[in-house]
């Protein structure tokens, strides 16, 4: 039987890190009150935002955890102090680009009840247009890195997908983290994201522990979030892409052998460089006229600059935090 829409968000706790998400906040946390979660099990966790969404958020929506930091702490951090305060079921991971459609968390529960072995759960993505969004992935692979996707969905489209109009549920590798929820039951075996992610990466670390760990990852369609796509990269072009490379080169790291960090860790310098060359040659072809051209070329010359100079800590998003002394994935 179908949990009963109006008592599944009771189930739930969820946690939503903002950092200068203006008008989006509110409505990400509208959303998660329309699907019932209580507001005492809410928690806002704020990474030194400048913007004013947690005072407009403190002023129109009161009784909510806001919890603040008073730097850019990063997603993973700030996911951690929300879990901490967190005592519900399930736990939902909420990007403040996005927001929940109706009867997402009652499709949540349902998918859990009928799954006991499963630890994290991703909702289909739509943006506000209606356009189909990367859902899901499969783990990190040197192929990935080294071959053309083409090429990759030609040898293995199942694999290699990242969104589906399928409507049944699917077992996936790993879910992406734009609205996730996590089985709080695990957490103790599982353990938190782990803060050596500032941005990026975090969630696929944590869905490659669990499935390691013999627990399961599951796509919901019949979950379902609309998403505003990247809100924060957008507005950091540069810095962001810069997190994304520090990001993956931490997992290569981290978890796949060293002569694959090294492939990587090339890889993705040379790609920089052509990226780089080519965009600065386009753009002065077209005399500096074209926009986008023009963005492109800063952006990868700003990765490029990270790289020549040794991948500096200090570079990518702004106003972050000092690393904390332990910068390790800490237990529940």
């Amino acid at each position: 039987m179908s949990p009963d829409p109006s008592a599944a968000g009771k189930r739930f706790a969820a946690v939503i890190v903002n950092y200068n998400g203006g008008a989006m906040l509110m409505e990400c946390v509208r959303s998660c009150l329309a699907e019932q979660i209580p507001p005492t099990q809410i928690f806002v966790v704020d990474n030194g935002s400048r913007d004013g969404s947690i005072e407009a958020l403190d002023e129109r929506v009161p009784g909510l955890n806001v919890l603040r930091n008073s730097c850019n702490a990063g997603f993973a951090r700030a996911v951690n102090q929300g879990i901490r305060k967190s005592s519900s079921e399930f736990v939902l991971l909420l990007n403040n680009d996005a927001c929940l459609e109706q009867g997402a968390l009652a499709a949540f529960a349902q998918g859990f009840d009928e799954r006991p072995n499963m630890a994290i759960a991703g909702a289909y993505l739509r943006s506000s247009e209606g356009r189909l969004q990367s859902a899901f992935a499969p783990l990190p692979s040197l192929a990935e890195e080294l071959l053309p996707f083409s090429l990759l969905r030609l040898v293995a489209s199942g694999r290699f997908r990242r969104k589906t109009d399928q409507t049944d549920p699917i077992a996936v590798e790993c879910v992406l983290g734009a609205c996730l929820c996590v089985r709080a039951q695990f957490l103790p075996r599982l353990g938190l994201l782990d803060e050596d992610y500032f941005f990026f990466f975090e969630e696929i670390e944590w869905c490659q522990r669990a499935r390691r760990m013999g627990l399961e990852v599951w796509y919901l369609p019949t979950a379902k979030a609309v998403h505003g796509g990247g809100a924060t990269a957008n507005r950091f072009r540069g810095p962001a892409r810069v997190e994304y490379q520090r990001s993956k080169l931490a997992f290569f790291r981290k978890t796949r052998s060293r002569a694959s960090y090294l492939i990587v860790s090339a890889s993705l310098a040379v790609r920089t460089f052509l990226n780089a060359f080519f965009g600065a040659v386009a753009s002065v072809f077209t005399l500096f006229f074209n926009r986008n051209l023009r963005r492109k070329a800063g952006t990868y010359g700003y990765i490029l600059a990270w790289h020549l100079l040794l991948r500096p800590s200090n570079w990518g998003l702004p106003e972050k935090c000092p690393p904390e002394s332990s910068g390790r994935r800490e237990d529940a």
